[in-house]
């Protein structure tokens, strides 16, 4: 993962969740850890369930997926959405994000981070 993509989920990480003291689902798409992950910024509390779906399994998947357009997450069962450095391989991005809509729940947070 390119600093940069660290540098920015930390800067989400602690504007939005840090100082949460309820207990979060947070769900990333492409979590593979290649050379670093925001992962790491978020397990760091007790509270979070922190689940990774990938199509390759390695550090940091918990869930192998083989459709990007349909996540096996059940409908508004998630409080944070992230995904970083992903988006931009996908030849149907705009079906990616609907997904995450459809698995956010009611004032979910989306964190993206694509590269341009």
């Amino acid at each position: 993962m390119h600093p940069s993509a660290l540098y920015f989920g930390k800067k989400f990480f602690d504007t939005y969740i840090k100082d949460i003291s309820e207990p979060l689902n947070i769900i990333e798409i492409g979590s593979q850890d290649v050379n670093g992950s925001i992962r790491d910024f978020f397990v760091c509390k007790d509270n979070i369930i922190y689940t990774g779906l990938d199509f390759t399994q390695g550090k940091g998947v918990d869930i192998l997926i083989s459709d990007p357009y349909r996540l096996p997450v059940e409908d508004a069962s998630t409080d944070v959405v992230v995904t970083s450095s992903c988006l931009e391989h996908s030849e149907l991005f705009w079906l990616s994000f609907s997904e995450m809509l459809r698995i956010l729940k009611p004032g979910g947070l989306i964190y993206i981070r694509a590269r341009s």
